[in-house]
């Protein structure tokens, strides 16, 4: 633990972008109504089908960082967070979106 400032920015931001992504739905919960034609009830559900794989994923994911290490998890991690917003950033169809955040398992072990 050479550069501890470095590492808390890096999960300070790691952290916020996970933020972010949570509350977009949250921020976007009046169009998603007109949209779609769904209540605040729906829009809970989606919210809570966000932490799902999570939680289903967690205890693989801490046995992944047991067996590979650290660093190398957490890395691999971070560029699959990483590719996941790059597709969910630069597709138009439902099914990429979809696709952009399963499996959020680099989230769980980290």
């Amino acid at each position: 633990m050479r550069n501890r400032w470095g590492i808390l920015a890096i999960l300070f931001v790691v952290r916020l972008t996970i933020a972010f992504q949570f509350q977009s739905v949250a921020a976007v919960a009046p169009l998603l109504q007109q949209s779609f034609g769904v209540g605040l009830a729906d829009i809970g559900i989606l919210i809570g089908l966000y932490f799902t794989p999570g939680i289903v994923l967690a205890l693989p994911g801490g046995a992944i960082g047991r067996t590979l290490g650290d660093k190398p998890t957490t890395i691999v991690a971070l560029l699959l967070m990483t590719a996941g917003s790059l597709v969910m950033a630069t597709t138009t169809s439902g099914a990429g979106r979809w696709r952009a955040g399963s499996p959020p398992a680099p989230a769980a072990c980290c």
